[in-house]
């Protein structure tokens, strides 16, 4: 039987003659240099973190939850763990800021689930409470729909609470702290509004704003208009019964379609198929009834409007411009505040 041969290893290359062995040296001096001052950068953070940490749990057990969570908050963005987004949640949640601590359990549950088993193992008995605080954060928490029109989102900003919203959170529905909150709509021509709305637990709103321009330029060169008499000049009662059903109709349209596409969202996110939650079924019944006085206000609102037009055109006095007409709507509802003017 044939013998195998030892297995010799294989010798490293000699070194060419006339090589720069120094270059090499000072290749590995640069990259040992670096890795230093990465190493002291990464423990800088790491100790910014915990002293932020220190001095958020400090501000707890006295007490002090805003000015805890805020220390909270700057150890998480320095260093992500687990332990500190829990401590930042129960934070929030003992500062009554419902939506915030939900929001940071639900951050604390997905980061969880990314742990190697050992880790995850650790943290089990935190998840088990973020869990349970969770659902019943969501179970209370009430929601708000800002609502600007498209044509006005990108030359406009409306702030939550001092807070720019995105224009892409308008017109969802957003989790919110039950309380007063303050929106603040700014326009690009300089046009603004304050309005201050207060909701309760589980409760649902709708916030519609929105601008309408009037022309107030000055026209010196334009000779004024002759004044006509008093009989010429007045409008029939019908111009005015007419164009004011039209303009409520018009309105509560709106408002049930916006009500109507947010509870669609609703249960688009609650419902699969016929089987829906509790939530997701109350939504799909509030929908349809919404849908409905929807149609049914644009139809009536149609028709009116159609019939102050004829009215108007019948017996509009001829020097009236359409610089000189303007209006402006307040409408408020159990579920809806709709601002509609210029300010």
């Amino acid at each position: 039987m044939r013998a195998l041969a030892p297995t010799v290893p294989r010798s490293p290359k000699p070194r060419r003659a006339g090589g720069f062995p120094w270059r090499q040296r000072f290749s590995s001096l640069v990259v040992l240099g670096l890795l230093a001052r990465a190493h002291v950068a990464v423990a800088q953070e790491q100790s910014a973190a915990q002293k932020a940490y220190e001095q958020g749990v400090t501000a707890f057990r006295d007490g002090d939850y805003g000015k805890a969570c805020g220390f909270l908050a700057d150890s998480y963005r320095l260093e992500p763990l687990p332990g500190v987004l829990f401590t930042w949640a129960t934070c929030e949640l003992r500062a009554d800021h419902t939506a915030s601590a939900a929001q940071h359990y639900g951050d604390f549950l997905a980061l969880v689930s990314t742990l190697p088993p050992a880790e995850r193992a650790a943290q089990e008995e935190r998840r088990q409470v973020a869990e349970r605080e969770r659902v019943r954060l969501l179970a209370d928490l009430p929601y708000l729909t800002v609502v600007v029109p498209a044509v006005l989102q990108r030359s406009s900003t409306v702030l939550r609470d001092g807070a720019r919203m995105a224009p892409a959170s308008l017109g969802l529905e957003q989790p919110v702290d039950p309380g007063e909150h303050v929106l603040l709509y700014r326009g690009a021509d300089g046009t603004h509004a304050e309005q201050r709305i207060t909701l309760a637990k589980r409760e649902h709103k709708t916030i519609v704003l929105g601008f309408t321009n009037r022309n107030t330029e000055a026209r010196p060169h334009a000779p004024a208009p002759r004044p006509l008499p008093r009989a010429e000049q007045s409008l029939s009662p019908w111009f005015y019964v007419s164009g004011g059903v039209g303009l409520a109709g018009v309105l509560t349209g709106s408002i049930a379609g916006l009500m109507a596409l947010r509870d669609k969202d609703v249960v688009d996110g609650e419902c699969l198929g016929l089987a829906c939650s509790a939530r997701g079924k109350d939504a799909a019944d509030a929908a349809r009834v919404e849908a409905t006085v929807s149609t049914f206000g644009f139809a009536a609102g149609a028709a009116g409007v159609l019939t102050a037009a004829i009215v108007y055109l019948a017996g509009r006095p001829e020097h009236e411009t359409a610089a000189q007409r303007g209006f402006s709507v307040v409408a408020v509802s159990p579920t809806a505040v709709g601002v509609v003017g210029a300010f």
